[in-house]
C-alpha cells in the first residue's frame, strides 16, 4: 500500500465505469467500501489504471465472473430501447466547451444504477455512448 488516498480519490472520481461493468454482471455489493473493494483489487490485477480506467472490458468482466464476455462500444442518443442491463456515458459540455461525462447503468430504458447520488452530467446531460455485453457461446 503506497497511496490509500490517492487510490480512493481515483476510484470516486473515475471508478464509474467499472463499477457499472460490476452492476451489469449482477455484483452488487452490500456497502460502498465493498464496491471500493472490489475496484481496488481489479487495479491490483492491472485491470483498471492508477486513474481507474478500464483498460480491457473483457478481461476484467471475466476476473469477476469466470465467463468470456465481449464487449462493443456503440455511440447513442436516446436509451428508450435499451433492454437489459447496459453501461451509458452521459455528456454535456459546460460553458467553456470542456467535455464532461459519467456513466450509470440503464435497463427497460431507465436507469438503474449511478454511483453518484446527484450527477450533473446525468441531470443536464445526453446519453452518448453504451457499452453492449455479450456472453460468448
Amino acid at each position: 500500500m503506497k497511496n490509500p488516498q490517492t487510490r480512493a480519490l481515483m476510484i470516486g472520481k473515475y471508478g464509474c465505469l467499472a463499477m457499472c461493468y460490476l452492476y451489469c454482471m449482477g455484483i452488487i455489493p452490500e456497502s460502498e467500501g465493498e464496491m471500493i473493494k472490489h475496484i481496488s483489487t481489479a487495479m491490483d490485477k492491472g485491470l483498471l489504471d492508477e486513474e481507474c480506467t478500464v483498460l480491457n472490458a473483457s478481461a476484467l468482466l471475466h476476473f469477476f465472473t469466470g465467463k468470456n464476455w465481449h464487449v462493443e462500444k456503440k455511440e447513442i442518443k436516446d436509451i428508450s430501447r435499451i433492454k437489459g442491463p447496459t453501461p451509458v456515458r452521459y455528456v454535456y459540455f459546460d460553458e467553456k466547451g470542456k467535455e464532461h461525462g459519467h456513466w450509470v447503468v440503464v435497463e427497460d430504458g431507465k436507469i438503474v444504477f449511478n454511483s453518484i447520488s446527484n450527477s450533473v452530467c446525468v441531470k443536464i446531460g445526453k446519453p452518448a455512448s453504451a457499452r453492449i455485453i455479450t456472453l460468448y457461446k
